[in-house]
């Protein structure tokens, strides 16, 4: 049964990091910070990393960057709710018991 649940918050998790990245991406602080001189100075590792070289090379790792985010903020939201869920449930039972 828990394994059941651990892989339905994992596909909720990657069902729910589209919309997040979506949002992400029209908070225009985020992008605009990115593709100023000092996101591209954080990033630079990173282009590095995967050698990324012009735009079309620094834009796929930009993109991966939001993707990641986009997997972390909704993989925190499936865990809060989760946790909440489950606090609430063990309160009904209490209350009930």
């Amino acid at each position: 049964m828990k394994r059941v649940r651990v892989v339905l918050e994992l596909l909720l998790v990657l069902v729910l990091a589209l919309p997040v990245f979506v949002v992400v991406t029209r908070i225009d602080a985020i992008p605009a910070w990115l593709y100023s001189d000092r996101g591209y100075a954080t990033l630079e590792p990173l282009f590095n990393l995967f050698g990324a070289v012009g735009i079309e090379g620094h834009e796929d790792v930009i993109v991966s960057v939001l993707l990641a985010l986009s997997l972390v903020i909704s993989g925190a939201m499936v865990a809060v709710s989760a946790a909440l869920l489950q606090h609430r449930r063990r309160s009904q039972h209490r209350a009930d018991g």
